[in-house]
């Protein structure tokens, strides 16, 4: 009888023992952006996880087209999981034209969120890459500012 107590406490401290923790997840990602959003109502957000690029290789990119109303102002928010190296890089384009995105490769400059005001309604496209072909988990947030 009390090798069988002791095997129950031996079980108990291992599942109540471990104490290691947990990777970021996609939905924690989002709350994180919901704050840095701010004031801004929350639209959509967009997952992703990319593998890292291999030697020689184009960098892997998620897109995503997003419809957007003329005389409105958006705000992109980007959060990066912890558990990845990458610093997820977003370009927002209309047709072919670049209309705004979170990093500028002149400055090296990164932002972790971008405001664009919409001056056409349309589809936009929206190309998530990670900062030097890193392997990463990210969350993109589109939130509505305002009307102008």
């Amino acid at each position: 009888m009390r090798y069988i107590y002791i095997i129950f406490a031996l079980f108990a401290m291992l599942l109540l023992g471990n104490s290691k923790s947990f990777a970021q997840s996609g939905q924690e990602l989002v709350d994180i952006c919901g704050m840095i959003a701010g004031d801004a109502t929350y639209l959509k957000d967009f997952q992703i996880k990319l593998e890292a690029a291999k030697p020689g290789e184009e960098l892997p990119t998620a897109r995503y087209s997003v419809v957007l109303s003329k005389n409105t102002e958006y705000l992109f928010s980007i959060c990066n999981s912890k558990d990845y190296p990458g610093e997820a890089i977003l370009h927002l384009y209309d047709n072919n034209r670049l209309v705004t995105t979170n990093y500028i490769i002149a400055t090296g400059k990164y932002y972790p969120k971008v405001s664009f005001k919409c001056s056409t309604t349309g589809v936009y496209h929206m190309f998530i890459t990670f900062k030097e072909g890193d392997q990463g988990l990210a969350v993109a947030l589109l939130s509505f500012v305002q009307r102008l």
